[in-house]
């Protein structure tokens, strides 16, 4: 389960590859998002097609469903697992019209379950940190109470491999670059070859406590701990 996230710059010195095409939209729409404890129902910058065209937009995290009677849903909704997607009904009419997304973000955290049953809290973040990863998305359209239409997000997750494995049993499904713009583009069919597990380069270290508190918002909250017996791990590249 990814229940919280980060995203922060700075994007000036993204990869030469992010200068040209649809790539270059993403600094600048990125560029005032500073946030370390990224939690639920909060709004947040999202890539979705409009007219064929990535834009970036802001959504609400956890997805409301099209027929939902209520918002209270979302808060269960925040991640869909990838196993049983195109069925479950959360998420089934997204689906099939094709409203997928990519939801970039510079790390996220877990908690690992350890002996006695304590909980240590994780971040993962990319080996490359210059770049924010794209995680494999949907979202849905809602009407609000006042007939105000809201737009919201989940982020599809996988069973875990490798590093990600040590630490928790799910992982996002982050995707490659090359995979970015053929994940919005692709037919429904196609689409689900990105629903399958697939290693993913990143590395993990252990953070302190306060991230479980939501009101805490800063650089802080990602600093390693610094344990004798713990350092970073380091994930495979593509």
């Amino acid at each position: 389960m990814c229940g919280r996230y980060a995203l922060y710059g700075p994007y000036a010195s993204l990869d030469p590859e992010w200068q040209s095409g649809w790539h270059a939209l993403l600094p600048a729409a990125l560029g005032s998002t500073a946030r370390y404890n990224i939690a639920p129902s909060q709004d947040l910058p999202v890539v979705t097609l409009e007219a064929g065209e990535p834009v970036v937009r802001q959504l609400r995290w956890g997805l409301i469903p099209h027929w939902a009677r209520d918002m209270k849903m979302a808060f269960s909704t925040i991640n869909a697992r990838a196993e049983g997607l195109l069925e479950k009904p959360a998420y089934r009419d997204a689906w099939r019209m094709g409203q997928r997304c990519l939801v970039p973000v510079s790390g996220w955290y877990e908690w690992q379950l350890l002996p006695g049953g304590r909980k240590q809290a994780c971040y993962f973040h990319a080996d490359n940190a210059r770049n924010p990863m794209m995680l494999a998305g949907l979202w849905s359209e809602w009407q609000g109470p006042q007939g105000n239409p809201i737009r919201s997000y989940t982020i599809i997750t996988t069973e875990a491999l490798d590093i990600v494995a040590e630490v928790h049993d799910r992982q996002p499904r982050v995707l490659a670059t090359r995979d970015w713009l053929p994940w919005l583009l692709a037919d429904t069919r196609a689409a689900r070859q990105w629903l399958a597990p697939e290693s993913i380069p990143v590395t993990w270290h252990p953070v302190g406590a306060t991230v479980g508190n939501v009101r805490q918002d800063h650089p802080g909250l990602i600093a390693s701990l610094e344990e004798d017996d713990t350092a970073p791990r380091n994930g495979e590249l593509w």
